[in-house]
């Protein structure tokens, strides 16, 4: 089993990538990280969005590790801001039949910056996104593989990536 984080900024192109990917790939398991708790369960929990997003982080694990147990996916899947922090914890699930892969999408900050598809970045949104790339998530050196993907189609990534895979 392969368990593979999709890592880069906001607005970089995880989503898109980890979905495509997933087709592509067989027997294969995307997690939506943003849809492990919704806004109105965090209000009602009370959280913060930092502890809001420690329990998505949480909830992530917690599915990681059952998935791993079952063994039944070749390929699970997710799109995630990946802290140092994060990749030791990821990185601790391997194993002779379990691997860890981080890839970093890595698009320009003017083009991470740009209303992409149907998304409209809100100024809150790109302050983020600046912040994001000052802490450098767009450049991790713990990455597998890093694709700056600012001038090549999404299905052009998903081709980088599955040649990466050996597919």
């Amino acid at each position: 089993m392969k368990i593979i984080n999709i890592n880069g900024p906001m607005n970089a192109g995880k989503t898109t990538i980890s979905k495509l990917l997933v087709s592509e790939l067989k027997v294969a398991l995307f997690i939506e990280v943003d849809d492990l708790l919704s806004d109105e369960e965090q209000k009602v929990l009370g959280l913060s969005r930092e502890e809001g997003w420690r329990e998505r982080i949480k909830r992530l694990n917690t599915i990681l590790s059952q998935e791993k147990e079952k063994a039944q996916y070749e390929y699970i899947i997710f799109a995630y801001p990946m802290t140092e922090k994060l990749y030791w914890q990821w990185k601790s699930l391997e194993n002779t039949e379990t691997a860890f892969i981080n890839i970093t999408l890595a698009p320009q900050l003017e083009i991470c910056l740009q209303n992409r598809g149907d998304r409209e970045l809100n100024d809150k949104e790109k302050d983020r996104i600046k912040e994001m790339y000052q802490q450098g998530y767009h450049n991790s050196v713990l990455a597998d593989l890093i694709i700056d993907n600012s001038a090549q189609s999404p299905n052009d990534t998903l081709q980088q990536i599955l040649a990466f895979l050996g597919k």
